[in-house]
């Protein structure tokens, strides 16, 4: 009797979070109806739409029901809503896409997504960054208050072991694989979630100095660096999104810009706010880009990653009670990319959100944008200032 009163309560959570996910996902097919109409769409799933704030999949465990000590529900490892949920929500956003190059579930069930797709003589890899990333408890890191006190330019090595995951094995191997194949096209991209760095220095205000976010990309360092030396021969641009902060940037292993560029574009309606600011907590720095630009140049993030920041999009502290006008001042906006396979660049285009981006306004854009990105860059070569 009590199994089945378990088994019930689990259906019961398990379709009440699926019927909330698909009124969300109603909304934004409501919202982007014009854009998606008659232009090809590739979505991808992410932390909020499995109704978690973060996520660290650890490849399909449900999270602990008791979190570690001092760690709320969504400071730990797992998923919260049942697997048949977390199920839902990747038929719905990847149903489109061509069939995965291995379609094996992970762990617990979990459907897996990750492949590639040529369109217009270009490939894109797609990948899911958080699907297998290792809980911080592996550690027992305390997210948000583990290694506060330390100083920016201190890189502490007990937060960072080999045997977590980012991309996992699986996905590793696909991207290795994939950044010698090509055939059918004459450029590449990768399309994630976020960004595999650590650029953001304060959170929710400008003056919260956060030293290690967890939730990044950039952590763990390990799965870091293993994710862009699997894309290193491919020359592709990586795409994502997420940290509600545009940037372009270049990732760096055995020295600083030896990899690929990344775009992490601005997000259409910001609510948590990040900011990318380095240089108001001393955090060294080299070669700030030619334009001069304030927190540029060539960082290593709080987990030691290499990155060479380019152009970001730091927000203003937004009080302001117009809805649109928050979004605006919060930063938010939207991306376009221009790919030329002849000329073989990128031109990374990043618009504010109340902009006629037909009038030519130059100031529609954020500073440092836009910005042309030639293939070779992506592997380190003939690098631009």
């Amino acid at each position: 009797m009590n199994h089945t009163v378990v088994l019930v309560l689990y259906e019961h959570q398990a379709s009440l979070a699926i019927l909330n996910y698909l009124r969300k996902y109603y909304q934004f097919g409501w919202a982007f109806r014009e854009a998606m109409r008659n232009q090809p769409t590739i979505c991808l799933p992410d932390d909020h739409d499995v109704l978690q704030g973060n996520l660290w999949g650890e490849a399909g465990a449900p999270m602990p029901q008791e979190a570690p000590a001092n760690n709320h529900v969504d400071k730990s490892g797992g998923y919260i809503e049942p697997i048949r949920m977390v199920n839902v929500v990747h038929r719905t956003n990847t149903a489109h896409h061509m069939d995965p190059v291995d379609p094996t579930p992970a762990s617990w069930g979990l459907s897996v997504y990750h492949g590639e797709i040529i369109y217009g003589n270009v490939g894109f890899a797609i990948v899911a960054d958080r699907q297998w990333k290792s809980g911080p408890e592996n550690l027992n890191i305390i997210v948000g208050t583990s290694g506060q006190e330390e100083d920016p330019n201190v890189f502490n090595p007990t937060y960072d072991d080999p045997n977590l995951n980012l991309l996992g094995k699986k996905q590793e191997n696909f991207l290795a694989k994939w950044s010698k194949d090509w055939r059918g096209h004459e450029l590449k991209a990768l399309l994630s979630q976020t960004i595999f760095a650590a650029l953001a220095t304060h959170q929710a205000n400008p003056d919260f100095y956060l030293k290690y976010d967890f939730d990044s990309d950039g952590w763990p360092a390990s799965g870091r660096n293993r994710a862009v030396e699997a894309i290193h021969e491919s020359m592709a641009l990586h795409i994502c999104g997420d940290t509600h902060l545009a940037s372009v940037s270049q990732y760096g292993l055995d020295k600083s810009r030896d990899s690929n560029w990344a775009f992490c574009a601005p997000a259409i309606a910001v609510g948590w706010q990040r900011w990318w600011k380095p240089d108001s907590v001393d955090l060294l720095y080299k070669n700030r880009p030619t334009h001069g630009l304030d927190n540029t140049g060539e960082y290593q993030d709080s987990f030691g990653n290499k990155n060479y920041v380019y152009a970001v999009a730091n927000p203003i502290y937004s009080t302001a009670k117009n809805r649109y006008v928050k979004a605006h001042e919060k930063a938010s906006g939207f991306g376009f990319i221009t790919f030329d396979t002849q000329a073989k660049t990128y031109t990374l285009d990043a618009y504010k959100f109340l902009v006629d981006v037909t009038d030519s306004n130059p100031n529609n854009q954020y500073e440092g944008w836009p910005i042309t990105i030639h293939q070779k860059e992506n592997k380190g070569e003939n690098i631009i200032g």
